[in-house]
């Protein structure tokens, strides 16, 4: 499986996921704000402090976090 090499945070709460075999992958985080898990996530400032951690899980702190697994089987929806 790919890896991921760089998640961009955009105002409109989607994140552009850069993976090594050079695709993006546009990911729409809106509908997921309404979850507990990601509600504290609908701060800008909070949202856009996305990280990269082990090429495979977009991260914001230890309680937000998504896999590249988790996000193919979403867009695959």
């Amino acid at each position: 499986m790919s890896k991921i090499v760089k998640v961009i945070p955009f105002e409109n709460y989607t994140l552009e996921i850069e993976l090594d075999n050079c695709h993006r992958i546009i990911y729409d985080m809106k509908s997921r704000l309404q979850a507990v898990r990601f509600c504290d996530l609908i701060d800008l400032e909070k949202f856009q402090s996305v990280r990269v951690e082990n090429g495979d899980t977009v991260v914001w702190d230890s309680l937000r976090q998504i896999t590249l697994h988790e996000i193919m089987r979403m867009v695959e929806k």
